[in-house]
């Protein structure tokens, strides 16, 4: 069976109605690599440039083969170009079959090299940090199985945002999936140590134990190997000390004084979630700079609910160390005396 004989009928169907309502149809899968075989499936999607145009949408079986013609629009094609989901192989290895128009062939040709621009590494970092940040959550939940099916759900929900995270980390988007995966990852340049090992398990093994201990192996490693390329990366690329810096302590002192009016009326819950904010935006906003904070003074571990005000001369003493950081780096605060002075400044802008 001929099933691009489908794809015939709907683009005539769209020539003929919907020319205005449909910007671009698209062919993925199998078909693309000349891997088919008797049961496989056409693999299809469209762009509608109205709401009228998701009317096209369709499932439908023929000779016991389902076919899926899926809408889209071009606000989440935005977001798959910009690797927001794991589906950007769609753009980047989709087959056109129809536009409607040179704009709406522009549009999407601009979203494919917007898609493989992987030029900026510190992006597709984060975005793997992030992803990989997903595995956790079915991973304790794994944690807690004992039943073997249960546990090999868990387990590909783990591996299935694992090997999308190591693809990002590669600047790479998994195009082929399922049995070719993991042939697929092993090909990259960045794969976590035993990768190959650890994913079999969840294939291979009947033993609940098996597979916590290889998901449990499997996240630690893929995590270490995005901290060892981060290090790589920021100790051959700092980023700008100043244009990452410029207006963050001027958001960053309300947390400060979340402490000091936390002491003051004896809430230490909002004193330590203060300081543990506080923690965790420094941590944030100088990564990748090189610059080192071990001159501040640990806020953490120093707190203490029964020797609250010794506590505030130590977070007093971290937020005259941060100040003084900041200056030495050149980063000037943006302080004014009174309102009369913002007026004067933001008058003469």
């Amino acid at each position: 069976m001929k099933l691009i004989r489908a794809a015939e009928i709907l683009i005539d169907k769209i020539k003929r109605d919907y020319k205005e309502e449909v910007a671009v149809v698209v062919m993925m899968g199998s078909h693309l690599y000349g891997e088919t075989h008797r049961l496989s499936d056409l693999d299809m999607y469209f762009v509608v440039n109205t709401p009228r145009g998701y009317e096209l949408g369709r499932t439908f079986i023929i000779d016991g083969i389902g076919f899926d013609f899926w809408p889209i629009s071009w606000d989440r094609m935005e977001r798959i170009a910009n690797h927001d989901e794991r589906i950007t192989a769609i753009i980047t290895e989709g087959q056109i079959l129809y536009y409607g128009s040179e704009a709406d062939l522009a549009r999407f040709n601009a979203l494919k090299d917007k898609a493989l621009d992987a030029s900026d590494i510190r992006k597709f970092l984060g975005k793997a940090e992030n992803v990989l940040n997903n595995a956790y959550k079915p991973y304790f939940e794994l944690e807690k199985c004992d039943d073997l099916t249960a546990s090999r759900k868990k387990a590909i929900n783990i591996v299935f945002s694992v090997t999308n995270a190591i693809a990002l980390l590669n600047r790479d988007t998994v195009k082929r999936g399922r049995g070719k995966l993991k042939g697929e990852l092993l090909a990259m340049p960045l794969v976590p140590y035993n990768f190959e090992k650890y994913y079999d398990v969840l294939f291979q093994s009947a033993q609940v134990s098996e597979i916590k201990v290889a998901m449990k192996a499997l996240l630690e490693e893929t995590s270490n190997l995005i901290k060892r390329t981060r290090s790589d990366y920021d100790a051959t690329r700092p980023e700008d000390v100043k244009e990452k810096l410029t207006g963050f302590y001027e958001e960053l002192i309300n947390f400060y004084n979340k402490i000091t009016h936390g002491i003051e009326i004896k809430d230490y819950v909002t004193v330590f979630y203060a300081a543990n904010e506080i923690v965790l935006e420094l941590e944030d906003a100088f990564s990748g700079t090189g610059v080192s904070l071990e001159a501040l003074p640990d806020i953490i571990s120093s707190f203490d609910p029964n020797r609250m005000e010794a506590y505030g001369n130590i977070v007093a003493t971290h937020q005259r160390a941060l100040e003084a950081l900041l200056s030495n780096l050149g980063i000037e605060i943006s302080v004014f005396k009174d309102f009369e002075e913002l007026s004067l400044v933001v008058g003469g802008l």
